[in-house]
């Protein structure tokens, strides 16, 4: 599994984090929407993982390498993937190792949000997989 592999990881796992974000931002306030309906099943697959010793670890690790602040860091390790990929004139190998620490840390990020597959679920998740990978591909060319 290459780095572009993990990258488009990082992202999906971005987009659909940004997705319940969005979708929870009025709930809870006066004249707010109401909690989606996939809220459920997410809520599940979180607890029922959080019960495996290797999804703990991963999340665990997840937060710890973040600093407290894992969605901002999975913002800047996919920019830091596209800045790369985009950059063809840059220096190989500073690049080179900032791509892989990147796709790492997305790599990472995906397995600790392994369960925000419920907010599409399906053949949803694989489309936006799919929509992911092509970003980082077209990035690449």
């Amino acid at each position: 599994m290459g780095p572009g592999v993990c990258h488009s990881l990082g992202l999906t796992a971005l987009v659909l984090s940004e997705i319940v974000r969005h979708d929870l931002k009025d709930v809870g306030k006066p004249g707010g929407g109401q909690a989606p309906g996939y809220l459920r099943d997410l809520l599940k697959s979180w607890s029922s993982l959080a019960e495996e010793g290797w999804y703990r670890t991963a999340a665990e690790l997840f937060d710890d390498v973040s600093l407290g602040q894992p969605r901002a860091a999975l913002w800047a390790a996919v920019f830091m993937a596209l800045v790369v990929r985009l950059n063809r004139n840059g220096p190989h190998e500073v690049q080179r190792v900032i791509s892989v620490v990147a796709a790492c840390y997305c790599l990472l990020g995906a397995v600790s949000g392994l369960p925000l597959a419920a907010v599409a679920p399906g053949g949803g998740v694989l489309l936006v997989l799919g929509l992911c990978a092509g970003v980082m591909r077209i990035a690449t060319r």
